[in-house]
């Protein structure tokens, strides 16, 4: 089975050495996304979701695939409480509408810089 690791043009390269996916088949897996180089880096934690999720539909769509794809996604945040939950959950919907995929919150004790407040990776299943 062919695995293909690529990077996407009109997506900013994240710090670090990994792709910004990796095609197996028909499965697609998506690196944590941040919203780092958008206009949101230094916005709200429903801002910075929004800018990831942008990111996450332009890579789908450069594989043939919608939102509709996503099967899964991981979202890694600074901040669990209520207001922030609900901020996520907000754009989650408006991005995804009724095709919600499943999806795990991890608080965690950092991420790659102290203004970043999410990090996204995804998972979806492309049709042959």
């Amino acid at each position: 089975m062919e695995i293909t690791r690529k990077n996407y043009e009109g997506i900013p390269m994240q710090k670090g050495t990994h792709p910004q996916a990796v095609r197996v088949g028909n499965f697609l897996f998506l690196s944590g996304a941040l919203a780092r180089d958008t206009d949101a880096e230094f916005g709200d934690i429903g801002q910075q979701t929004e800018a990831i999720f942008q990111r996450i539909k332009h890579i789908v769509e450069k594989e043939g695939g919608t939102l509709d794809n996503v099967v899964k996604i991981t979202n890694f945040v600074m901040d669990n409480s209520p207001a922030a939950t609900e901020a996520t959950q907000a754009v989650r919907v408006r991005f995804f509408g009724d095709n919600l995929p499943a999806s795990t919150r991890v608080r965690v004790a950092a991420l790659a810089e102290p203004h970043l407040l999410i990090e996204i990776d995804a998972i979806a299943v492309l049709d042959d």
